[in-house]
């Protein structure tokens, strides 16, 4: 699997794992006390999103662990809690992750980051994750305004832009359910295959 499409991967199953936000609220600041608050304190929300400042799509987030994003080029990431799909219509392949046993959430993803906050952003730094460095902007509400995320090992980082947020609005059931066409490739797991 290329590098982008495992990017969004990772970015997917980074936005949808906020069923433990407050999990790491003891050990943080208070600008990421603040985001936790935030996002525990609504059941669903909608944004428009922009990748790397070209491919823009629209993000909607239901609790417990159910998102879509649908990208300007077709691309689609959905995850109903159980299972996150990635699927490119370019290529013609859908990549099916199982989320069994992540229930760590953002308190695993962010754990092992030492927090080197400051004004109205939230810094984490590690040599030995995955992402040496995350960096989230926050607005006058505490939710996020941009993400970037740098990769170990890389001078590379992706970001990911939000706007026009809202939240507690009506998202269905089956907005979260995707199924890729018939004719798709499908990928098992391909978080689990080493590079």
């Amino acid at each position: 699997m290329s590098r982008r499409p495992r990017i969004l991967l990772w970015i997917g199953l980074f936005l949808i794992m906020g069923g433990s936000l407050r999990d790491i609220h003891s050990q943080s600041n208070s600008n990421l006390s603040s985001l936790l608050a935030a996002m525990n304190s609504f059941d669903s929300f909608r944004a428009n999103i922009t990748l790397n400042g070209s491919l823009t799509g629209t993000l909607s987030y239901k609790r417990p662990g159910n998102l879509h994003i649908k990208f300007s080029d077709g691309r689609v990431i959905s995850a109903n809690g159980k299972t996150l799909w990635f699927y490119s219509p370019d290529r013609g392949i859908a990549a099916k992750q199982d989320l069994k046993g992540s229930s760590s959430g953002l308190s695993g993803l962010l754990s092992g980051y030492e927090d080197i906050s400051a004004g109205r952003s939230v810094k984490l730094k590690s040599e030995s994750k995955r992402y040496s460095e995350i960096s989230i902007a926050l607005s006058e509400s505490n939710l996020p305004k941009s993400i970037r995320m740098k990769p170990s090992g890389s001078t590379e980082s992706t970001e990911i832009i939000f706007s026009g947020i809202a939240t507690n609005i009506g998202l269905t059931s089956s907005l979260f359910n995707f199924q890729p066409p018939s004719s798709s490739l499908i990928v098992e797991n391909p978080l689990n295959q080493k590079e």
